[in-house]
């Protein structure tokens, strides 16, 4: 019987760790085929994605994937509980999935199913506790650690609660439980760089985090191209297409106009920022009073971050204003049960079986062409769906911005099939 296993993923942009998760989830699993749920054109970070979707949709199939969704904008944009929930809701619901495989620091379920089940409980004792910490000004993350240990839990599951790199996994494995999936969970030690870690290390066989990657590419003094040292951390499929394409990143400042303009027009309308994901009456408060000042995207972050308010905590929230998602949508999404369809990105021609067996199982509608989804999708996902169009059109009109280049849009892009 054919084994599918599950990724969920950024790629931004896809490096040799990212391969390597696919080929030991191929080998863990002995899935016939990795099907990727990945973010579309605004990442989890609260931030444009480097590249286009479509070209880190290719990345993925040239490295190992077979099948690569899209996760739907809201999700993609949101906490890392909304993410983790809309992404593991979307492979739930397909009916196909046997295998979810994340990376985790030590590599090892145990300690991150303890932490998972404890947030899971939500009991009153936890409770009382997360309350108390953040009545401390503690950031949530810091919170939550000091309530899971004064709930008792093992010093080598706090451990692995304390670590980013595992906030993501213990979230998929609370989204499993939460939706009395069947698929079974897997974990991949990391290896390499860690998830902030900035810098590319002289180390070949060092995997680069993929901030260190962005970095390197937004600090390059002579335009985007890929620099002798930088091939060393891409993987071996991937080295001739960064040579024969042409390629138009974005960063987060290149959002900077958008979001001004966003800011002002709301305030203009009388809209109260408490109603955009995210936003506390203290955060609205704070952005209202530097409206009227011109600042970049990470310059306003900056002005906003506190000890309570993460840096990335607030780039989400800017983000969520600019691509105006409101609280009260979220809200409804995750009383629906979140995604409410799956959209192909791309896929290898010899996945085909594993498209049918999804048209035959899902529990959701398989868009394949933009130009039919309003024939199929309505209510919830109708919405979803316009949130995600009028997010990657703006993405559209960024790239344009900053490189003249006019990419095809939502409904003329062809899927990317190898």
């Amino acid at each position: 019987m054919n084994k599918t296993a599950a990724v969920i993923a950024e790629y931004n942009p896809f490096h040799k760790g990212h391969e390597y998760q696919i080929q030991e989830t191929r080998r863990l699993t002995g899935a016939n085929y990795i099907l990727v749920v990945m973010s579309g054109n605004f990442v989890q970070r609260g931030e444009p994605a480097i590249f286009e979707k479509s070209v880190r949709t290719r990345m993925a199939l040239l490295c190992g994937a077979d099948l690569v969704l899209e996760l739907p904008v809201p999700y993609a944009s949101a906490s890392a509980e909304d993410f983790a929930s809309g992404a593991v809701s979307l492979l739930h619901r397909l009916g196909v999935v046997d295998y979810l495989s994340f990376g985790s620091e030590e590599g090892s379920l145990i300690p991150l199913k303890e932490a998972s089940e404890i947030l899971s409980s939500e009991s009153p004792a936890f409770s009382q506790a997360l309350k108390e910490a953040l009545r401390q000004g503690l950031t949530f993350p810091q919170a939550r650690s000091l309530a899971l240990e004064r709930c008792g839990l093992s010093s080598a599951a706090l451990k692995a609660a304390l670590s980013s790199n595992n906030l993501l996994g213990i979230e998929y494995l609370k989204a499993l439980s939460r939706f009395s999936s069947s698929i079974e969970p897997i974990t991949i030690q990391r290896k390499g760089s860690g998830y902030h870690d900035s810098s590319l290390s002289e180390d070949p066989c060092h995997y680069a985090s993929a901030s260190a990657i962005r970095k390197t590419m937004m600090n390059s003094t002579s335009g985007f191209h890929v620099q002798e040292r930088f091939f060393s951390h891409l993987p071996e499929n991937l080295r001739s297409f960064y040579q024969e394409n042409s390629f138009y990143p974005l960063f987060p400042d290149d959002c900077s106009l958008l979001l001004n303009y966003q800011l002002l027009t709301v305030l203009l309308k009388n809209e109260v920022l408490t109603e955009f994901t995210d936003f506390s009456e203290e955060l609205a408060r704070r952005l209202s009073a530097m409206a009227s000042q011109p600042q970049t995207f990470t310059q306003r972050i900056q002005s906003l971050k506190t000890r309570q308010y993460t840096y990335t905590r607030v780039s989400r929230c800017l983000l969520h204003l600019m691509l105006n998602h409101k609280a009260s949508h979220m809200a409804q999404f995750r009383r629906e049960g979140y995604p409410s369809y799956a959209r192909v990105l791309g896929f290898r021609r010899d996945a085909a079986p594993l498209l049918r067996k999804i048209k035959e199982n899902s529990q959701l509608p398989l868009i394949t062409k933009a130009a039919k989804a309003s024939s199929q999708l309505e209510g919830t996902s109708a919405l979803i769906w316009e949130q995600e169009i009028y997010a990657s059109h703006l993405y559209h009109a960024l790239v344009f911005q900053k490189h003249g280049i006019s990419l095809p849009n939502e409904y003329s892009r062809p899927l990317v099939i190898l």
